[in-house]
């Protein structure tokens, strides 16, 4: 269950789904940990899904992506063109 922001130098506590953003990451099951994983019709194909959630600050800089090492890794967002974030219109860019 989430709890908490997925950044850990943050203490944000998840208390609503309208606040900040919810992550699915689907990991491949580990074979030693999921006793159906060993049957040969579920080999390849067995999935375990966790839920990870950035909080409201968090979210607007960073997003998280699975990594096979850690679980998941937190990366910064790429920033949007500026006409993506609503300066086309702005007198400065007007030329």
């Amino acid at each position: 269950m989430v709890a908490k922001c997925a950044n850990p130098t943050c203490s944000a506590r998840f208390r609503y789904l309208h606040e900040g953003e919810l992550f699915a990451i689907e990991f491949q099951a580990d074979s030693l940990r999921h006793a159906r994983s060993v049957d040969p019709e579920y080999i390849g194909h067995s999935h375990d899904c966790e839920y990870f959630w950035l909080c409201s600050s968090c979210c607007c800089t960073m997003t998280v992506q699975p990594d096979r090492d850690h679980g998941i890794i937190l990366v910064p967002k790429k920033k949007p063109p500026l006409a993506v974030c609503g300066m086309e219109d702005s007198p400065l860019m007007a030329a």
